[in-house]
């Protein structure tokens, strides 16, 4: 399923970097996006540099990634710097998004445009000519911004209004991406990986639109071998051709592990 439009997800601040904290934003995103039919290129960890942001978007920008996510660098201090480096991307100018502003005076009550705090503005910053969806659950919002035939959507980090966002701006736009139908099962088998990984690789060739992946970390010491789960990954734009696919991956993957003496425990759909 290669030929699948891509998505890559990228987690910004040298926190992260430093083991301060834990990127469960990837985490959980990559999750949602997989419910929808999405297909994950990458995950990648950046430091708050905008050189490096550049190169490392400007090259998944020419590799034609469909929807990048960026989680971090929204925030109001100066080592936030997520929307400099999107601007000079696109080459175009940071603006205030005014309309952001009356939003952030409303909300907080505050009656006059000089008395909003410079850390205010930082945050109603975006590239000239993005879309900014405001953030029901904080402050800083979701910027969307295209370059080619790239999306890019940067968000803030904190977990709860990375999850608010993405529900509120970008599921929707990622559910009419993938429009196909995308069904999987878990199975298990009692196989070393030396060879159940030719297995898996004839499987996908058999059936294309197919993906199996082994989950080496999952797998269990059992009486006589191992027991290591497999999903089996199906995707068809019409639901009942997928789970046809479904079943004949299944067949397929199922003859050849009988051949290797091994047998297919199916654990769940």
């Amino acid at each position: 399923m290669s030929d699948l439009p891509s998505v890559e997800l990228y987690s910004i601040g040298t926190e992260l970097l430093m083991g301060q904290i834990q990127d469960s934003n990837a985490f959980w995103m990559a999750q949602q996006i997989s419910g929808l039919g999405g297909q994950i290129r990458r995950i990648v960890i950046l430091d708050d540099d905008v050189e490096d942001m550049i190169r490392v978007f400007g090259d998944a920008i020419t590799r034609k990634t469909r929807v990048i996510i960026t989680t971090g660098g929204l925030g109001p201090t100066p080592d936030d710097l997520t929307v400099e480096t999107i601007a000079r991307l696109k080459g175009v100018d940071v603006i205030v998004n005014e309309s952001l502003v009356q939003k952030f005076m409303r909300d907080r009550e505050i009656e006059k445009r000089e008395d909003v705090k410079p850390g205010l503005l930082k945050m109603a910053t975006s590239p000239a000519g993005s879309i900014v969806h405001a953030n029901p659950a904080g402050v800083a919002p979701c910027v969307e911004t295209v370059i080619d035939e790239t999306t890019i959507y940067n968000l803030p980090g904190p977990p709860r209004e990375v999850q608010a966002l993405f529900n509120q701006s970008i599921e929707g736009a990622i559910a009419e991406i993938y429009t196909a139908n995308r069904i999987a099962i878990r199975v298990a088998v009692n196989l070393p990986e030396s060879e159940l990984g030719p297995i898996l690789h004839d499987v996908m060739a058999a059936h294309p639109n197919t993906y199996l992946k082994a989950y080496v970390a999952l797998r269990e010491r059992v009486e006589g071998g191992q027991r290591l789960p497999v999903d089996i990954v199906a995707r068809e734009e019409d639901l009942d051709a997928a789970n046809q696919l479904l079943e004949r991956t299944l067949e397929t993957f199922t003859k050849m592990v009988i051949e290797k003496g091994s047998s297919v425990e199916r654990m769940s759909e």
